[in-house]
């Protein structure tokens, strides 16, 4: 807790209002759990099939629900279960929208990480995102500093009860990217995109900075790109050199 952070205690109508409050959220968040999962089973089963041709016409009429909100719902239901496996208390649906991208497995270390580094006990969605954001590049190959002997590594050879502290020093050094780049697209989407064509994509951590490496799996060609004090922007100069290179060219 800093010191812009002060406690004020509750009164007891407050008090009282919060616990209904919070009874309120608990009993929606299970709600829309068993929404989704209802939706899933009438989709998976096509028990829709006497009356309507589609899930989604039948969503529409049945429920008034656009596609997209089946779809939330459901993958809410399915997320649920994940948590449900690990031991993990539900967050709220938007906050687990938020984790996309993210294997199960690392819900635990994006929450951590989030409320660690915000100081906040109920991070906000676009909190959590910008950490799912950096754990999701990190499971991917970016490098983290090992929080012992401040070598640059892969997470993987990070001890697992020490991965939250070396996630949230390497996500409070991009915290200044991810305001830069509010609203635009995200560099790691390009990134994302070279992936998709079988481009083989690491990110390295130098001494002076980071370092995009890309392998191309057909010749084995590796390109490097200009480093960076921060991942965004090594990734950002990368993309400028090589568009650059392939416009001259």
């Amino acid at each position: 807790m800093t010191a812009q952070h002060v406690l004020q205690l509750l009164t007891p109508e407050e008090q009282a209002r919060l616990t209904e409050l919070e009874e309120q959220v608990m009993v929606g968040a299970s709600a829309a759990v068993l929404a989704g999962r209802a939706l899933t089973e009438i989709r998976d089963s096509r028990l829709y099939r006497e009356s309507y041709d589609s899930f989604q016409t039948y969503a529409e009429d049945r429920f008034g629900m656009s596609r997209q909100r089946a779809y939330q719902l459901m993958d809410y239901a399915a997320t649920a279960g994940e948590f449900e496996k690990r031991g993990l208390q539900l967050p709220p649906e938007r906050i687990t929208r938020a984790l996309g991208g993210v294997v199960p497995d690392d819900y635990a270390l994006v929450l951590d990480v989030a409320r660690g580094v915000t100081g906040k006990e109920h991070p906000s969605a676009t909190d959590v995102k910008a950490t799912a954001d950096a754990v999701r590049d990190l499971a991917a190959g970016a490098h983290v500093e090992h929080p012992d002997t401040g070598q640059p590594v892969p997470l993987s050879q990070v001890p697992p009860e020490r991965r939250v502290e070396a996630v949230s020093k390497a996500v409070r050094r991009g915290s200044k990217d991810y305001r830069d780049f509010a609203g635009e697209e995200s560099p790691l989407d390009w990134l994302d995109g070279l992936r998709l064509i079988g481009v083989e994509v690491d990110i390295l951590l130098r001494s002076s900075g980071y370092q995009v490496r890309a392998t191309d799996p057909q010749t084995g060609e590796i390109r490097e790109g200009p480093q960076g004090d921060t991942l965004w922007k090594a990734i950002t100069a990368a993309r400028a050199a090589w568009e650059d290179e392939r416009e001259q060219g």
